[in-house]
């Protein structure tokens, strides 16, 4: 028996941005909390046509841009005062992972009349209904337009930062608009980084002891995609909008597959979970500040190495997915695990934490917070801490062979 939740409506296409401002009028919605990133993302096309269409349906908009890369808990915080001062009756995150993880805090932290750091990392459930809740990825990697889940930074009073996973039904966004158009001023670095997020989002899902059929199916059709796609959407090759009879530039085409094999990633690991590289990818980035995507593709190969005993079958499938092969010859877990790490060198992902320049005094650190990863029990390897603190040691300075 098994269970299949993936209620986020989502809108897909080249220009569907433009559906965003009716659909939310129609949701009741007089005035939203539009959030975004510090970045350059604020001052795009695609967040100025935005505002004019909300202008245009009568909606009030209020622009809250305090989100950093894994927003503090006191960001979201303030984020809801922000909602409550204004009279905001629905929410918008534009951008990356980090801004709409923080809307879906901002939402749930008004709906609950409580801070957000009361339900991180405590148990405590919640309970109501958020508002009105829309995502608009920015970037084709954390699939969060879709999840029940969101991610947040907890600073203790020590200063210590950790990063805390949250999940609820009520996360799933009411509406996710999925537009390509927005990912294609993604330099190649980000494109790479975000890319491998997805794909580490769809693996883990696949080898998780709690898959299911349908998540499978799902898992599958993302990691094609990506095979299919990711080297060509890091080429500098020029975003035009071209309509799909023109067959001439390939950019584009790789840009949909990426934006939509991010958003089947998010549904699949919204239903069977993370695993070991998250485990460690959360304190990775928490405490040394390396980009989540980034983290995730680098410590991708090594676990999926360490796994090669316990999911070697569920690993032959990957790499027929990602490396498209027809049946003509089923790679073996190892050859699965050489493709993931040439399609990381491929797109100039770091061979090992120590050459991203990640410092060994993290080390004790990092693994005491990976040792503790929620979702550690959904790993198909029932890791022993030994293995866990061999297994970051070749993370640190080794190779996985291509």
């Amino acid at each position: 028996m098994y269970e299949f939740c993936a209620p986020t409506k989502i809108i897909f296409g080249d220009g569907c941005l433009s559906e965003t401002a009716p659909r939310i009028k129609k949701m009741g919605a007089t005035c939203a909390l539009l959030v975004t990133g510090r970045s350059s993302t604020a001052s795009s096309a695609g967040f100025k046509n935005l505002g004019k269409e909300l202008d245009a349906e009568g909606i009030r908009w209020v622009h809250f841009a305090e989100v950093g890369a894994d927003p503090e808990t006191t960001i979201v915080d303030r984020g809801a005062e922000v909602y409550r001062a204004n009279g905001c009756d629905a929410i918008i995150g534009f951008g990356g992972g980090s801004p709409i993880d923080c809307a879906k805090g901002i939402a749930a932290s008004v709906a609950e009349g409580r801070p957000i750091r009361d339900f991180v990392g405590t148990g405590l459930a919640f309970s109501v209904p958020v508002p009105p809740l829309v995502a608009i990825p920015t970037t084709a990697g954390t699939g969060t337009e879709v999840t029940n889940a969101a991610v947040f930074t907890v600073v203790d009073e020590n200063g210590h930062r950790s990063k805390k996973g949250t999940s609820s039904q009520f996360y799933f966004p009411r509406l996710a608009v999925v537009d390509p158009l927005l990912h294609a001023s993604m330099p190649p670095s980000l494109t790479a980084a975000t890319g491998m997020d997805a794909l580490t989002h769809a693996i883990e899902a696949y080898v998780s002891r709690f898959h299911t059929p349908l998540s499978d199916m799902y898992c599958l059709e993302a990691i094609r995609l990506i095979g299919r796609s990711l080297r060509a959407a890091c080429e500098k090759a020029p975003q035009r909008s071209i309509s799909i009879s023109d067959s001439t530039t390939a950019a584009p085409f790789a840009r949909r597959d990426m934006a939509m094999a991010a958003t089947l990633a998010g549904v699949a690991l919204s239903q069977a979970g993370l695993g070991m590289v998250h485990g460690f990818a959360h304190p990775v980035g928490a405490m040394t500040g390396l980009a989540h995507g980034l983290a995730n593709a680098i410590l991708l190969p090594f676990v999926m190495n360490a796994l090669i005993p316990d999911a070697g079958e569920r690993l032959c499938d990957i790499g027929a997915a990602l490396t498209d092969d027809n049946g003509e010859k089923r790679p073996s877990a190892e050859d699965t695990v050489r493709a993931i790490a040439r399609l990381g060198r491929d797109i100039g992902i770091p061979d090992n934490l120590e050459a991203a320049g990640v410092s060994m005094t993290y080390f004790e650190s990092i693994l005491t917070d990976a040792l503790s990863y929620r979702r550690r029990k959904a790993s198909p390897r029932a890791f022993t801490d030994a293995e866990l603190r061999a297994l970051l040691e070749r993370m640190y300075g080794g190779k996985v062979e291509a």
